[in-house]
């Protein structure tokens, strides 16, 4: 039986990809459960509290690109971070998990004449969407439709949460513009009725490293989803993009 090794894991936070001074990572995803059981009561009865999860992530202190330190002690201060953990790359078609958390510890620690270690755990209180990477490339510079993958329909209690980042300034040169969108259908060529249904903010020549994260409610009936660009204006600007997509509940 074939095992998957995750020495090709990618672990993102927000727009900065962390895994080249990473070396392991945890998730933990946990629902408390409250007793609730009265007096007169002849069996004890809980009541499943609001689900939540941990992300503990080990790394080694590195203050070159990309500059793990800082970034990490920023965050310390920032909320609402998107955090991104994909076992075996963020290539099309691969799985991953995708969170908005906010850092609950951020150690730093070593003994004299060993690496620094700079560990951190992620928290949240909502459940981790389980993404599609819908799209991952490093020189988007055309207008182009995404491979189509069959992400599901939607129940009128659960959305679609998209991200996009952008891991670097664009490369070239010119006034050239990137529009990206999730679009669905019914069918997997996208031959029925194909439709918008999540438009990222255009990327510019005057963009910088970003990142987006977008939702849609359902109900939506249909279960084929992708990618789609729409590149223009003169010059030959390219984009580093990734993008993401999971259905999760409301």
């Amino acid at each position: 039986m074939p095992r998957i090794h995750a020495k090709a894991a990618e672990i993102v936070v927000d727009e900065f990809d962390i895994s080249g001074v990473t070396n392991s990572v945890a998730i933990d995803i946990n629902r408390p459960m409250a007793n609730v059981t009265a007096y007169a009561d002849t069996d004890a009865t809980y009541i499943a509290g609001k689900p939540g999860f941990t992300i503990g992530v080990d790394g080694l202190w590195s203050k070159a690109s990309p500059n793990y330190d800082a970034e990490m002690f920023a965050d310390l201060t920032a909320e609402n971070r998107l955090v991104g953990v994909y076992p075996n790359q963020m290539t099309a078609g691969e799985r991953g998990y995708e969170a908005v958390s906010d850092i609950s510890s951020s150690p730093r620690t070593a003994s004299f004449n060993e690496v620094i270690a700079l560990n951190v755990t992620w928290q949240g209180d909502t459940p981790l969407v389980r993404s599609w990477s819908m799209h991952r490339a490093t020189a988007v510079g055309a207008t182009a439709n995404g491979v189509s993958f069959q992400v599901g329909a939607l129940s009128a209690t659960q959305k679609m949460s998209a991200v996009l980042r952008v891991f670097a300034a664009p490369g070239g040169a010119g006034n050239n513009t990137l529009d990206a969108i999730i679009a669905s259908d019914s069918a997997e060529d996208f031959s029925g009725s194909p439709a918008t249904k999540i438009s990222f903010t255009q990327l510019t020549q005057s963009s910088v490293a970003l990142s987006e994260a977008l939702t849609v409610d359902g109900a939506e009936s249909d279960t084929w989803w992708r990618v789609q660009f729409t590149y223009a204006g003169a010059g030959s600007r390219t984009f580093n993009v990734a993008i993401s997509l999971g259905i999760s509940d409301i």
